[in-house]
């Protein structure tokens, strides 16, 4: 099922709503009615210490509950407490419930989130695909959707806070109104003293995500080029660029936790000053008994830590917000920018030519346009080169004919049909594609030739490879079940295409686009290559993408964009 549209979050309420709708209402009411029970068990059991204080200091019970708690005071003490055991039992059991299905909320938040994103981004026009950052959609994916998952355990951690403080505050007045109020407009001065602090702190936080995003851009870029670092000798450099992106991370956290310490001193400081003065006011000036101070003193220590934690789940909330404000807006970018789907219709067929007519392309943010009334015609079954300097425009114009981005203007024709919206899309199943660096991951070769089509046979696999001049795959022990290591390092350059290739073949393609596939291996691997691609003739259509000489010696037409132009 293809993801619903997403508007970006606006505001805490906005952000609220959006963990609302992901977490889904059943979970959510379930949460409400735990934290619900375990408040409401606290609350009572908090108020049976008023007929058991009554008790042990002599005293009536206060007139205002008299009615429903004078006759408990008649108990013995044994069974009061006995009752207070069982409900700090029962309130243990449903916190363990709760926090259960609060983790549970929050993997399922982090799930949904990382899905949903890779999900839209995947489905985005190309263009607007590759002008993206890797890196940073990587930290996105990876980090950032991390932290949209403690938003569900925070907002549940805050409603838990609001609801068990209401049934607090609810206990005490209902045990002496006038020390509660005075507990209140204490809890007011020590709001106000940590207002000042908020703004800074959620600055602090912002601070910390961006470092987080360089460092996890150092990281991916750094560990790419390992081998190149080590060669030209700039390891150091490279050493120096993550060691600046570590300790703009630790400068960042150092600030925000300096921050946050800053308003628990604060609020620890104010309010054991205000417990202070709410003790001597209580016993001097409105002369309490011990049977309604006790109480309610226990209450309001009981409050100070639901405050504290009331206050690091806000603090936690305002420092992720943002996390899931950036995956929202990346989603609807991508669904902005989204390409056609598939309608499921048959693919079209290249039987006589595929022509590009008047083509014009300009990439965003560029006034020279990469191609400008652009004529190209090829003949089904031919090989075609395309040549030129770097940055001519060789891959754009392959992502054309292979239906991967749309030009700006003019037209592209597959045997005389416009090859636009839906058709393009559907014309892709046509096409193999094979890069200068192929992707290989960690796992047996079989997995990686079945990548994208899971149901192709063995034998499918081995006519594939023989094709593909990849015969010493069958010399190997293991044969397709070899694991090829990470990025196929377990081979060399050469095997590595020629694996690639036969991935390719699979498709049993119409048009085949191999992109710069010999410029990184020697001469024996290249004529290897070379020779597999000249027995390919007639088969498919054939675009080589490279400028070395033996290819191009291959090629029925060879397309100069350097020496022709582009327009």
């Amino acid at each position: 099922m293809s993801p619903e549209p997403a508007a970006p979050v606006a505001g805490r309420f906005g952000t609220v709503r959006a963990v609302l709708a992901m977490a889904g209402a059943q979970r959510i009411a379930l949460l409400g009615t735990l934290m619900l029970a375990s408040s409401l068990t606290e609350g009572v059991g908090l108020l049976l210490l008023v007929p058991i204080t009554a008790v042990i200091a002599g005293e009536q019970a206060p007139a205002a509950l008299s009615g429903w708690l004078g006759p408990l005071a008649q108990l013995p003490v044994g069974l009061l407490l006995a009752a207070v055991t069982a409900l700090v039992a029962l309130r243990a059991l449903i916190v363990y419930l709760v926090l259960d299905q609060q983790a549970r909320l929050g993997h399922a938040l982090t799930r949904s989130i990382r899905i949903s994103t890779q999900e839209t981004t995947l489905a985005a026009d190309w263009r607007w695909l590759s002008a993206q950052t890797t890196a940073a959609l990587a930290t996105r994916l990876v980090g950032e959707a991390d932290r949209v998952g403690t938003l569900g355990e925070s907002m549940l951690s805050v409603a838990t806070g609001v609801i068990t403080l209401a049934m607090l505050l609810a206990a005490a007045f209902a045990i002496s109104w006038q020390l509660t109020s005075l507990a209140v407009l204490a809890a007011l001065v020590v709001a106000l003293a940590l207002i000042a602090l908020r703004s800074r702190r959620n600055r602090d936080g912002e601070r910390f995500a961006e470092a987080y995003e360089a460092l996890h851009e150092q990281v991916t870029n750094g560990m790419f080029h390992f081998r190149a670092a080590r060669i030209s000798g700039a390891e150091p450099e490279l050493a120096r660029q993550f060691s600046d992106a570590a300790r703009g991370v630790e400068k960042a956290q150092l600030r925000f936790h300096r921050s946050v310490s800053q308003a628990h001193v604060l609020f620890q400081v104010i309010a054991a000053i205000m417990l202070g003065i709410l003790i001597h006011l209580a016993l001097n000036e409105l002369k309490l008994p011990l049977g309604v101070l006790v109480p309610v003193l226990a209450i309001l220590v009981r409050i100070v830590p639901v405050v504290t934690g009331l206050q690091g789940s806000l603090r936690r909330w305002s420092f992720n917000a943002p996390a899931l404000a950036e995956l929202r807006q990346i989603t609807a970018d991508a669904l902005a920018h989204r390409e056609p789907a598939d309608d499921g219709a048959e693919a079209p067929h290249l039987v006589r030519t595929l022509e590009l007519q008047g083509v014009g392309l300009t990439y965003p943010g560029r006034d020279r346009p990469v191609f400008r009334d652009f004529d190209l015609s090829i003949a089904a079954g031919s090989i075609v080169a395309i040549c030129g300097p770097s940055g001519v425009g060789k891959s754009s114009l392959a992502d054309m004919i292979g239906g991967l981005i749309s030009p700006d203007s003019g037209r592209i024709l597959l045997d005389d049909q416009p090859l636009e919206g839906s058709a393009r899309i559907r014309w892709r199943r046509r096409v193999a594609y094979v890069e200068q660096i192929p992707y290989l991951f960690d796992d047996t070769i079989a997995r990686n030739l079945s990548w994208g089509q899971p149901s192709v046979d063995e034998q499918t696999m081995r006519r594939a490879l023989a094709k593909a001049s990849a015969q010493f795959v069958f010399d190997l022990p293991l044969g397709l079940q070899t694991r090829v290591g990470e990025a196929g390092r377990q081979f060399s350059g050469g095997e590595r295409q020629r694996l690639a290739l036969a991935r390719a073949l699979l498709r049993d393609p119409e048009l085949l686009i191999l992109d710069e596939v010999t410029a990184a291996l020697d001469g024996l691997n290249e004529g290897a290559i070379m020779q597999t691609i000249d027995e390919l003739r007639g088969s498919c259509t054939i675009l080589i993408l490279g400028h070395r000489t033996a290819l191009l010696e291959l090629a029925d037409q060879i397309v100069d964009l350097g020496a022709h132009g582009r327009s």
